[in-house]
């Protein structure tokens, strides 16, 4: 079986998932993006793509970024005729880091299958349209208009349509009216427990934007008065939202860390040494932070919305509350009493929640021959 990957994916949860999903599969993988991504396997094909708007003044960028999506959408159909080119038994299509969503590749002689992290929330999410600038809200009208008509092509015109949760997959019906297959996600195969240690901190990760929920971890560990210090995770600095989760550690009395950018090893060993990881996001699609600190032994606390309940077994190896930090507070008393805490890392190390990448990897293969199968009946029956 010969798999065609095409995506044009940076950083992020959504190119994580995908580098542990190629990494498992468990035949050959074809990469096809673009230079402005970041591959995923050591020899991609990679198909140049510049664009104007980001290096050029604010007051430009309007005009200019209507053309980037034209460039864009040129591209993304050059991809298609690569990735057709190479004889594949199916076209695996990834979101696109620019677009933050879904963009067409055009109708192919072989099953295309779709991953959707979640649905463009811009466009279906009224809070997330209140969000936006109200000065430049005009300005960008068309472009987002066009960049909507895109994604759904995009999700249109596959065969099949793959995500993370079942939460997700009932966002996909109500935006798109396609139905998705969840193909488990999980935690790379060298996130393990370590050996038994004195539990250090409490532990966020994520990128440095306020519906993480960093704060309401660092309010949380202030109530629950059990004195531990919180390090929060990122892959990148944001100055304005650093400051702000400092200034109120030092309010409440909290000890806070900021870790930018660190290695996979050093955050294998801020997992082993949690008390507890806290993943308080909002509407979180799946949430492999919870994944990924469960297979290293920590416990986890998780905000009950979105697909976070999916990722733990409440009251075994974490605990679900309500996204508040009074609730978080309470959690974390709780698994301070009674050797809560060590019986909950104890269930995490033994069971990892049951998800792997190489069941991601195994359905993803499953899939593909049912699609072969179904075009090969759909072309006996023409």
């Amino acid at each position: 079986m010969r798999l065609a990957v095409v995506h044009n994916l940076t950083t992020g949860g959504a190119h994580r998932r995908l580098a542990e999903q190629v990494a498992a599969f468990p035949h050959e993988v074809v990469e096809f993006t673009t230079s402005a991504a970041s591959p995923v396997t050591a020899r991609p094909y990679l198909l140049p793509l510049t664009l104007l708007a980001p290096t050029r003044p604010a007051l430009l960028r309007p005009p200019l970024r209507v053309l980037d999506l034209h460039r864009l959408s040129a591209a993304w159909r050059a991809l298609g005729d690569m990735a057709e080119r190479c004889g594949p038994d199916a076209i695996f299509v990834n979101p696109d880091s620019i677009l933050r969503g879904a963009m067409p590749i055009g109708r192919r002689g072989v099953p295309v299958i779709r991953y959707c992290d979640e649905p463009r929330r811009i466009d279906y999410e009224p809070a997330m349209r209140a969000s936006l600038n109200p000065r430049t809200r005009v300005l960008y009208a068309g472009l987002r208009r066009i960049e909507r008509r895109l994604d759904r092509a995009g999700l249109a015109e596959a065969g099949a349509v793959t995500t993370n949760s079942r939460y997700t997959a009932a966002a996909i019906a109500r935006s798109y009216g396609r139905s998705a297959e969840v193909l488990p996600c999980g935690a790379p195969e060298h996130m393990t427990p370590g050996p038994p240690t004195a539990p250090v901190h409490l532990l966020s990760v994520g990128s440095l934007i306020r519906t993480k929920g960093h704060d309401l971890v660092i309010e949380a560990a202030a109530l629950s008065g059990i004195g531990r210090p919180v390090v929060v995770v990122a892959p990148a600095d944001v100055p304005g939202e650093g400051v702000r989760l400092r200034r109120a550690a030092e309010r409440l009395g909290v000890r806070l860390t900021i870790r930018i950018g660190v290695t996979d090893a050093e955050l294998v060993d801020l997992y082993r040494s949690a008390f507890a990881t806290l993943y308080l996001a909002a509407a979180e699609p799946l949430g492999l932070v919870s994944l990924e600190a469960q297979a290293c032994g920590s416990p986890v606390i998780v905000a009950g919305e979105g697909g976070l309940p999916e990722t733990v077994e409440h009251g075994r190896a974490g605990l679900v509350v309500p996204r508040t930090a009074a609730a978080a507070g309470q959690a974390l008393s709780a698994l301070s009493r009674g050797g809560r805490r060590d019986d909950m890392a104890n269930a995490a190390r033994a069971s990892a929640n049951g998800h792997g990448w190489r069941a991601s990897a195994r359905g993803l293969a499953d899939l593909v021959d049912r699609c072969r199968a179904g075009a090969t009946a759909e072309g006996a029956t023409v």
